[in-house]
């Protein structure tokens, strides 16, 4: 998973951003996708990826998202955290020089966690 949008991100993270970030959010669906598909989406997360029981599982999270105060970034990356319970055979990556693209910023994470999971 590569910076992924958490099933309660509407209720856990976008609460804690600014008014003109939270605008900009629910404005992004008028231009990728409607609102109602994404949050099907994140339901269909919630009811059928409870658990991978054992399958790998890489989390790779942004270090450096931008926007994002202090404060954000770092339950951005416990909500990025909490991803790992999906799978008991995981790991955890904080590609701390990326922003939202890390296969952009830092691809040997990405390089790196293919290699993991194929290892």
């Amino acid at each position: 998973m590569v910076d992924s949008t958490p099933e309660n991100y509407k209720e856990a993270f976008l609460p804690i951003m600014s008014t003109e970030f939270q605008e900009a959010y629910y404005k992004q669906f008028v231009y990728e996708s409607s609102y109602e598909e994404f949050t099907f989406s994140l339901s269909e997360v919630d009811r059928y990826c409870k658990s991978m029981n054992d399958i790998p599982l890489v989390v790779l999270a942004a270090g450096k998202k931008a926007f994002y105060s202090p404060d954000a970034q770092m339950k951005w990356l416990q909500l990025q955290e909490e991803l790992l319970r999906l799978s008991s055979n995981n790991k955890f990556v904080i590609a701390k020089q990326s922003g939202h693209y890390i296969q952009k910023d830092e691809p040997y994470y990405v390089i790196d966690a293919v290699n993991w999971i194929i290892g």
